[in-house]
């Protein structure tokens, strides 16, 4: 078969006897009998001796007192000459120092240098060197040696006045020397005065969370090579692990004991506490100063609408004022007009006994002349006056008639406009159901009923309605009366004739009205009284009137003084009372549909 081709490649040589050679070739060393090649002569031995150093001195007079049955007491480091380092000290350090010790307190080197009379002593020491290295260097054993080292100081800082003005002389040592036991490396140092914020609560949320390795198993009571059987081992076993946990609980307490007398005394964290109030009070400051400016400023854009929106009603009341101011004297002046050619009107149809020859006539012509003194225009009423002053005796009475059959048709044209398209089923039906109720109109009520036709005319809104709240509002009895009560009421009233019931309600009106006041009034004075009041009644709201009422109550509030005499010079032609008055019957009417 074909070989491959020749590789090329390093060899070392390794192995005791390569060794052994290369230590003979190199320091002329001597083989023994059966070729062991570690045995070197004593000479050689001495001088590799002095090759090796000692961390520390060796106490003779320390070791000389060592008891290898009281091992547990004693210092291995110092045994050693590690006193200095201790679990600072390296595994290097550990053996090198190891093999220093055994070389020199080896009893076979001690007998030959100092005879046999120190055996025993030099022995005891020997021990105490193994069992020192024994422990050194196994780690877990020496992890439970320098757990419970005899050098280690314990103690912490108290919380005092000491330690606050001498923190970190008091505390650096201290976390130094615990730092030790932290199970993560490196530690965040305590620092100084000039330590960020930053780095301050990192060391402290380190140490408030501090995981230590530190374990107390070397200084357990119960030696488990004694135990004679199971289940004392297990018992001694139990002990132990109680004991090591109570130890390991207080070594924590005694910790956060520490870090907390550390922050109390710490000056840093009162300066930083104070920075973080001084922020919050400036971020504070600076909140309230922006709303405060906020808040001026949107004062000061409401008032600049305020004045803005005072300045406009201002002059929309200046032009409305004059507006009503004008049409105001413009219906005055009418009204004095409209006063003087009625007046004219009467003195004519009374100069003619109102073209009567009784005294039904005589009242019935009176209630004529008030009826064309409330219809008419100022137009009609100077035409009327003109007519009739210019004509004689006969013609007056039929130029009266005349006016009177149109006044008369109009009314009529209105009421017929005025009624219901109701079928004659529901007449019958409501006409049946008056009839059934017991409850009877008196005079009163057909006075009041009388009255509120007139105040609501043909063409108000939920005319019936409202009429049917003025009778309850109006009534000495408040009886309450349905819009079909009233409408069945006024058919009936128009059945037996209107006319008749408006003469027989005025005479009565009149009687009760002369027998109220004084016996020597004159009559004459009577009847222009009652016929001015009449005149005021009857004297319907116009639409343009009642939209200046509206308009005027919102402009005018209850907070403002003389609000009525101020509503009433806004709407030409009415009184303050009438104002009022007016106010009070929409009011009822608002409660009345309302309930």
């Amino acid at each position: 078969s074909l070989t491959s081709r020749p590789v090329l490649r390093s060899v070392e040589p390794i192995g005791k006897w390569f060794e052994s050679y290369w230590r003979g070739s190199d320091k002329n060393q001597t083989y023994n009998a059966i070729g062991d090649p570690y045995r070197v002569p004593a000479e050689e031995s001495s001088a590799e001796s002095t090759s090796l150093c000692i961390e520390d001195e060796i106490s003779e007079d320390y070791l000389a007192s060592l008891d290898p049955r009281e091992w547990k007491s004693q210092d291995h480091y110092s045994i050693l000459g590690l006193k200095s380092l201790r679990f600072r000290a390296s595994e290097e350090q550990i053996k090198r120092c190891y093999k220093q010790t055994v070389l020199k307190y080896h009893p076979d080197k001690s007998t030959r240098e100092v005879g046999r009379n120190n055996i025993e002593i030099t022995e005891a020491i020997f021990t105490c060197i193994t069992k020192a290295y024994e422990i050194l260097g196994h780690s877990q054993k020496r992890k439970a040696y320098d757990s419970i080292d005899p050098t280690f100081d314990d103690s912490i800082p108290p919380p005092c006045v000491n330690s606050k003005e001498n923190f970190f002389k008091s505390f650096t040592p201290c976390f130094e020397s615990n730092a030790r036991f932290s199970i993560i490396q490196p530690v965040p140092s305590l620092g100084d005065e000039n330590t960020s914020f930053k780095d301050v609560e990192t060391f402290y949320n380190f140490w408030y969370n501090f995981e230590s390795w530190r374990e107390f198993s070397y200084q357990d009571e119960e030696d488990l090579s004694k135990a004679e059987n199971r289940e004392e081992r297990r018992w001694m076993e139990k002990q132990n692990k109680v004991a090591r946990q109570k130890k390991k609980k207080e070594d924590s307490g005694r910790i956060r004991q520490l870090v907390d007398n550390a922050y109390s005394c710490d000056p840093r964290i009162k300066k930083f506490k104070e920075e973080q109030k001084e922020r919050k009070a400036a971020l504070k400051k600076a909140k309230i100063e922006a709303a405060r400016a906020l808040q001026e400023e949107n004062e000061r854009i409401r008032r600049m609408k305020l004045d803005e929106e005072r300045k406009r009603n201002e002059i929309l009341q200046k032009e409305e004022k004059e507006k009503a101011d004008k049409i105001k004297r413009e219906r005055e002046e009418l009204k004095k007009m409209l006063k003087k050619e009625r007046k004219t009107l009467r003195t004519i149809c009374k100069r003619h006994n109102y073209f009567a020859n009784s005294d039904e006539e005589r009242l019935k012509g009176m209630e004529e002349v008030e009826s064309l003194c409330n219809n008419l225009t100022l137009d009609q009423l100077k035409s009327l006056n003109s007519d009739m002053s210019a004509g004689n005796a006969e013609t007056i009475g039929v130029i009266f008639r005349n006016h009177i059959e149109e006044v008369l048709k109009k009314l009529r044209e209105i009421q017929l406009r005025d009624e219901l398209p109701v079928s004659q089923d529901q007449t019958t039906k409501g006409e049946n159901s008056s009839n059934r109720s017991s409850r009877s109109w008196n005079d009163e009520e057909e006075q009041l009923l009388v009255k509120a036709v007139k105040v609501f005319p043909p063409g108000t809104v939920d005319r019936w309605d409202c009429i049917a709240s003025f009778l309850k509002v109006h009534g000495s009895d408040h009886i309450n009366r349905t819009s079909k009560e009233v409408i069945a009421k006024v058919k009936a009233m128009q059945n037996e004739g209107f006319e008749t019931r408006k003469q027989k309600a005025n005479e009565d009106a009149f009687s009760s009205f002369s027998k109220s006041q004084f016996k020597d009034v004159d009559a004459n004075s009577d009847s222009s009284s009652v016929s001015h009041e009449k005149n005021n009644v009857e004297e319907p709201w116009t639409a343009n009137e009642q939209k200046l009422l509206e308009k005027a109550l919102k402009t005018y509030p209850s907070s403002v003084p003389e609000r009525w005499d101020r509503i009433a010079a806004a709407i030409p032609g009415r009184t303050k009372k009438e104002c009022l008055k007016r106010y009070k019957e929409l009011a009822a009417l608002v409660k009345a549909k309302r309930a």
